[in-house]
């Protein structure tokens, strides 16, 4: 008997099921098409499930444990061979000899060695058949908490695999870091005081017992996730990876380089906005500098500052409005708006102001720069 959460025996992956930008149907589709970067678009497989519950999540509805139970979207029911079919019934686009990319989203992809096997189990095999389509280039976006804890022999075997089967498939893992401290890691990913229900389903869905690990420990795997990718990168041609801050201020200050009117963040502390230099651990100032020393030689010059996602504010998405509210209402005096500043009794200028020492050590660009410059690394 199918359940809400359409389980199925002997599977704990769960995908959330997509569909093609223009279509009206209902989600049927575990890989498809995606509109990010531009014509053509991307090709995209979501992962269901996720160890963190960060306040402006915009996939919360299908990865937070809580509530994915009775979101339409996920099921586990879906088999290797249904994911394989569904590559293989898209189109090439027209005018394009293939779409952007191939992304890996979630939730978490990386959630456990039965994500990591299903996952890869689709990557070399759509590899085998067409890599030309996804234009030979895979990124794949995680949390790095089960990375972080030393789980990366799995990958490493299915790393080699795919090298062997396909050395023209190129794989990015972007590594999202969740503040720059322990107590900005706790802020974004609400990793404190979770119940013991939530916690329990947890271990029972995915197999390993996040409740065991303080946010002091969570936060380490998610800084050291990238040492330990970055050692395995050593290996293998067809591999790097890379970090991102997560949850940063706004995307539209960010892109348009501090001259948007928009002001959106966390507020940390002393009216300083998350990721503020003043609060950096030595840990994170650490990764900061390891990975802006080495990146401009990988990708580009402009990874001499730390890639960060802003918080998502321009509305060409019709999950941007939800994803705010849902902010909002989650960090209540924390959460800083500029479009609200009548309920706070007036502009922040000192925060305000402190966002121009978030652009001085990060940056972002456009999603079509951002992401083939991820597939396109230098040898």
């Amino acid at each position: 008997m199918q359940t809400t959460l359409n389980r199925r025996v002997k599977s704990e992956v769960y995908l959330a099921l997509q569909r093609d930008p223009w279509e009206k149907a209902d989600y049927t589709k575990t890989f498809a098409i995606q509109k990010c970067g531009g014509e053509p678009y991307e090709l995209a497989l979501r992962f269901a499930g996720c160890c963190m519950k960060c306040g402006p999540c915009f996939a919360s509805g299908y990865s937070w444990v809580d509530r994915f139970d009775n979101n339409r979207r996920v099921t586990c029911m879906k088999t290797l061979d249904d994911v394989i079919q569904d590559y293989k019934r898209i189109q090439y686009p027209r005018n394009y000899p293939s779409y952007n990319w191939l992304r890996i989203l979630g939730g978490e992809p990386l959630l456990n060695n039965d994500y990591i096997r299903f996952l890869f189990d689709a990557i070399i095999k759509i590899s085998e058949i067409d890599s030309q389509k996804f234009n030979n280039g895979v990124v794949i976006q995680t949390n790095g908490i089960f990375v972080g804890q030393g789980n990366i022999s799995l990958l490493r075997t299915r790393l080699e695999e795919l090298l062997r089967s396909n050395p023209k498939v190129k794989v990015c893992i972007e590594v999202s870091i969740k503040g720059t401290n322990v107590e900005e890691f706790k802020l974004i990913t609400r990793s404190t005081n979770r119940p013991i229900s939530e916690l329990s389903k947890f271990e029972k869905l995915f197999g390993w017992n996040l409740g065991a690990y303080s946010p002091n420990e969570l936060f380490d795997f998610n800084i050291k996730a990238y040492y330990k990718l970055r050692e395995l990168a050593s290996n293998f041609p067809n591999f790097r990876p890379t970090i991102i801050a997560g949850f940063g201020v706004n995307e539209s200050y960010l892109l348009q380089e501090g001259n948007s009117r928009e002001r959106i963040t966390i507020m940390f502390q002393d009216n300083k906005p998350i990721y503020h230099p003043e609060f950096w651990s030595k840990d994170f100032k650490e990764l900061y500098e390891d990975f802006t020393r080495e990146a401009p030689r990988t990708f580009d010059s402009r990874f001499n500052k730390m890639p960060m996602y802003g918080i998502k504010d321009l509305f060409e998405y019709p999950w941007v409005g939800p994803a705010l509210k849902q902010g909002k209402q989650i960090y209540g005096y924390r959460w800083y708006d500029r479009k609200f500043i009548g309920e706070r009794g007036g502009r922040n200028i000192v925060l305000e102001e402190a966002f121009a020492d978030i652009l001085d050590k990060f940056f972002f660009v456009d999603n079509r720069t951002y992401y083939s410059t991820l597939i396109n690394w230098k040898t």
